[in-house]
């Protein structure tokens, strides 16, 4: 009969809850803004959307940069580590429409659900700092900034196309359109005019694009999307007059301003101004269809690498200012009218686009570029090279990257052009159609002009009192709310001739507003005015950001300006937000299902499925636990609701414990790498863990009856010298593994390694009580529960971060001595020890005198001695 060990069991349940108790009780990981920068770290995570509970994705963020945290904090640094709430969006107003939640109510519902989440995995957070966006302190601050950045010229209204998201009803910003479908529902997105308020990051675009080269601490592969959306073109600005029309010009931009002598048409956008003056009568009715087609289609859609390029000629033409030729005139899908100049000169024999577009059309094609040496000739396909200009006047025989600066130069002396920088990066449309964001804090007039409120009449509020019926804005079909002033009384505005009956705006920020500075305001959340600029300036940029690469032109590009725009209107110094982003992968599952027929699939969760796996542990087969019938594996691919092939992390914790989840995430794979979810690796964790705590509880009595041995390797022999030297060398690939790139699954990986060493019965005390200590220490940042009680049942006080990360010597890693086998014509013959200092030809001396070398070569001459330092010694005897 199995008996019951002789102390008290792990147990997570109990042990967790109690040191998230203890931590709150003490205000452990509160930081103070007046230590000196060089001693403070600040790493953050990106802030949650509220939705109802914690996935995965959110667990493993969060473990990445809570392990950083207390690493950090055990390194001796004053660590800022706080949490927020995204909480202002659209899936608010969604909970209204389809279960008549009120977005307020189900926002701050899920906020206190998922800050226990949260809490219970032990993550330590700042809590003293929290907020969330929809907070009215926070949306007040957030308002005064918009007046600020209106009042310096960085925030402008006019009517405009946008992005109209025909699922939301609202406009969508171009970072939001993706393949022509709204970013969050995947609706139809078209083009519609509309009054709109933009901020002008455009203003930025050249230090946007220049700094991304300063960010060393940036994966590569954001700053390249970045620098391709900011989108740079440096080119020639060139005049062509409308024909017949001599008071009517077109001008064009181009990057290619040595082919202008082989334009054969011009294309412009359906949606240019100029357009409805140069139609004629006998072509109106087809632009006319053309113009509306194009409207149903998004931007992204229309100017995609695949998207079918579509034109109507509109019965006009243009005159080339390079050699009077008479050019027609298309409006083109693929020309967008806030792009450059709104119309393109087309040379089909250059620009792939145009052949494909003049072999459509059959359109001319003219060749003024050929390969050196050649002729022109009949063209199947464009020739994009470099090569000699033909065809093109005075400027024949050059090479055609230097006929680029002539004819630009050529076209500026006679007035026909000029050089000139264009940016693919728009200003960022902010005005979204829906209640449940920050109201715009401007009114206007009977007259119609917009008229910004008084600071000190802000904030402007949301109404609770609103229906949601899923069209339209609920703010604009408020009976009051856009025409009553904060204390109830009529809204005015103030004129020349008296007050004035005023209305609200009644559109909203977009939500990447509030994320664009959020990080700013962690560091003086308590601040009366938007921010603190000395403590801005103290704590940023962010030393550690970390979140998915998914955002890199959406949110790090919009708080990359936000930071050069709040440091323009006087709120710091700072102008880069982050120094190190760590974009981290995503967590991965396979999918089960089944194929209903008619491109409908039924999906199943993990537990709704019994499934077979191979010898290597992976999935293979599976069945449904409903009905036994064979159930299709799919791929592995990233954790969604709508595959059904997520986790509970709930469920996890509740059977395995916070630090076994934790421990799982941070060993399973290394934070930039995607994370494979295994079953059978949560269970490993769990029973390392175990492992821990049983080496500890079963010889507790011991271990606090003495004290760690705290000498030299060369104080102590065998087995002793052994587990001292790998504590230090432990201590040392975990240290260099934390730095370099926060490998947490080597540092744990190296913790394994140094338990499987430290066997009692074959150690002194001392020494084993410093291997144990050592190994609570190195494992504490990533399961911080387990580690802290057992550091306590050794009998000590307080926090592990106080005991701080251990330190290793690089003298006490290797031994004096290091052991050679001896391979001997192929055949291991033995071992040999000589001091590790010996290299070079002093060693090859050294392994030939050995007295048990001698003796196995018994004197057979050498042919060959290889030997591999502190590896092996090869001899090749005749």
């Amino acid at each position: 009969m199995q008996t019951e060990p002789a102390f008290r069991a792990y147990d997570p349940a109990a042990i967790e809850p109690k040191w998230q108790s203890h931590w709150d009780a003490t205000k452990a990981h509160e930081v103070r803004d007046d230590l000196p920068r060089e001693k403070c770290y600040y790493v953050l995570e990106m802030f949650p959307y509220p939705s109802g509970k914690l996935h995965m994705g959110h667990v493993r963020n969060y473990s990445i940069g809570d392990a950083v945290a207390r690493y950090k904090r055990m390194r001796g640094f004053a660590v800022l580590h706080p949490m927020g709430w995204d909480s202002f969006g659209l899936p608010a107003e969604q909970a209204a429409i389809e279960r008549g939640a009120h977005p307020k109510k189900w926002t701050y519902e899920n906020i206190a659900y998922m800050r226990g989440q949260l809490k219970r995995m032990g993550f330590s957070y700042a809590w003293s700092r929290e907020f969330a966006c929809s907070d009215p302190g926070y949306a007040a601050r957030e308002q005064d900034i918009f007046l600020d950045l209106v009042e310096k010229g960085l925030v402008y209204r006019k009517s405009s196309m946008v992005n109209w998201s025909t699922g939301l009803n609202t406009v969508l910003a171009n970072e939001q359109v993706i393949d022509g479908k709204c970013w969050r529902t995947g609706a139809p997105v078209i083009q519609k005019e509309l009054p709109q308020w933009s901020v002008r990051i455009t203003h930025y675009a050249e230090e946007l694009l220049q700094s991304t080269y300063d960010l060393p601490g940036w994966p590569d592969a954001v700053l390249i999307q970045q620098r391709n959306w900011i989108g740079k073109s440096i080119g020639a600005e060139i005049d062509f007059t409308v024909d017949g029309r001599a008071d009517l010009k077109i001008t064009v931009f181009t990057t290619r301003p040595d082919t202008v002598f082989g334009v054969t048409f011009l294309s412009i956008a359906p949606e240019h101004a100029l357009l409805d003056k140069i139609v004629p009568a006998s072509h109106k009715a087809a632009v006319d269809a053309f113009k509306a087609e194009v409207r149903t289609v998004s931007t992204q859609d229309r100017t995609g690498d695949t998207a079918e390029k579509k034109g109507v000629f509109t019965g006009a033409y243009v005159i080339s200012p390079v050699n009077g030729e008479r050019v027609p005139l298309y409006a083109a899908n693929f020309v967008v009218a806030d792009y450059g100049t709104g119309a393109v000169m087309a040379v089909p024999a250059h620009d792939t686009r145009d052949f494909a577009f003049a072999q459509k059309y059959n359109i001319a094609v003219k060749q003024v570029i050929v390969a050196d040496g050649k002729e022109p000739s009949a063209l199947d396909e464009a020739f994009t090279e470099v090569g000699t200009v033909v065809g093109s006047a005075q400027f024949n025989g050059q090479r055609s990257d230097a006929a680029k600066v002539a004819i630009t130069d050529w076209l500026a002396s006679s007035g026909k052009g000029r050089k000139t920088i264009t940016w693919r990066l728009r200003d960022w449309g902010i005005s979204r159609q829906r209640y449940w964001g920050n109201p715009i804090p401007f009114t206007y007039g009977q007259s119609g002009g917009a008229v910004p409120l008084r600071k000190q009449d802000l904030p402007v509020t949301l109404p609770d009192d609103v229906r949601f019926d899923g069209i339209g804005n609920p703010l604009e079909k408020h009976p009051t709310w856009a025409t009553t002033a904060n204390d109830g009384s009529p809204l005015t505005i103030r004129t020349a001739t008296g007050p004035e009956a005023a209305r609200r705006e009644t559109d909203t920020m977009d939500t990447f507003m509030q994320s664009s500075w959020y990080f700013a305001r962690f560091t003086c959340a308590d601040a009366k005015e938007p921010l603190d600029k000395k403590r801005v300036d103290h704590w940023l940029p962010v030393d550690l950001y970390i979140g998915g690469i998914e955002h890199a032109v959406l949110h790090l590009l919009y708080a990359r300006f936000f930071m050069k725009a709040l440091s323009d209107v006087g709120y710091g110094t700072v102008r880069e937000p982050f120094k190190r982003l760590l974009c981290q992968g995503m967590v991965c599952m396979e999918t089960y299902q089944r194929d209903l027929g008619d491109n409908k699939k039924q999906w199943f969760y993990p537990d709704e499925v019994d499934v077979t796996v191979d010898a290597k542990g992976k999935v293979i087969g599976a069945k449904a636990k409903t009905d036994g019938q064979p159930v299709a594996v799919g791929r592995v691919e990233k954790m969604s609701k709508s595959k059904r092939n997520t986790v509970d992390p709930q469920s996890l914790i509740d059977t395995y414990g916070a630090d076994t989840a934790r421990l799982f995430i941070l060993f399973a794979a290394p934070p930039e790498r995607d994370l494979e979810w295994n079953p059978d690796g949560v269970i490993g964790a769990n029973r390392f863990l175990k492992r821990v705590w049983v080496l500890v509880q079963e010889n507790l009595a011991a271990l606090r009856a003495t004290t760690a041995f705290a000498g030299h390797a060369k104080d102590v022999t065998g087995a002793d010298q052994a587990v001292v030297r790998k504590v230090h060398a432990t201590i040392k690939r975990a240290t260099d593994a934390m730095e370099k790139d926060f490998s947490f699954n080597t540092t744990i990986a190296a913790c394994m390694e140094l338990m499987n060493e430290l066997k009692p019965d074959t150690l002194s005390a001392p020494v084993f009580k410093l291997g144990v200590t050592t190994l609570l220490r190195l494992l504490a940042p990533m399961v911080p529960h387990i580690t802290n009680e057992l550091w306590s049942d050794l009998g000590n006080d307080g926090d592990l971060t106080i005991a701080g990360w251990p330190s290793f010597d690089a003298a006490q890693i290797d031994a004096d001595d290091a052991d050679y086998p001896v391979q001997v014509n192929g055949k291991m013959r033995g071992k040999i020890t000589l001091p590790r200092s010996l290299s070079g030809p002093a060693l090859d001396q050294a392994v030939l005198a050995h007295p048990d070398v001698v003796a196995i070569i018994a004197g057979r001459p050498v042919k060959k001695l290889v030997v591999i330092l502190h590896k092996i010694v090869n001899l090749v005897l005749g």
